[in-house]
């Protein structure tokens, strides 16, 4: 078969290297991995810049359990991440099992709102 011009290749092609910063290889979001209580398994996307985590029907990550608060806590769009926040919860958020207000989340965090418990990922 005869090999036409446009699929012929050149001897003096030189590959060239795309190098991707990690903001450009990191596709996947942020994401929070339910590991117990209702609901458990379950893997949540952090696809936008809030989340409301509570027992509350319009929550974005509900905890359906009577130690819950209707919205229990936040999640938000930090500049180095995402940030967890106690939203004057009545029983307080754990962060790797101690209680927090608020704390940017690092890959690897345990995060317990009521009876649900949470890794986060970052990629």
């Amino acid at each position: 078969m005869a090999e036409t011009a446009s699929h012929r290749r050149s001897d003096s092609t030189v590959p060239t290297l795309i190098v991707a910063t990690r903001r450009e290889r990191d596709v996947r979001p942020h994401r929070l991995q339910q590991i117990e209580g209702t609901g458990a398994p379950r893997l949540i996307p952090l696809d936008r810049e809030e989340f409301v985590m509570g027992r509350d029907e319009a929550a974005n990550i509900r905890i359906n359990s009577p130690r819950a608060s209707r919205r229990h806590a936040l999640i938000r769009q930090h500049e180095e991440g995402f940030e967890l926040l106690d939203n004057e919860s009545r029983n307080g958020v754990l962060l790797n099992g101690l209680k927090v207000h608020s704390a940017v989340l690092r890959d690897g965090d345990v995060v317990q709102v009521a009876d649900g418990v949470f890794l986060y990922h970052e990629s």
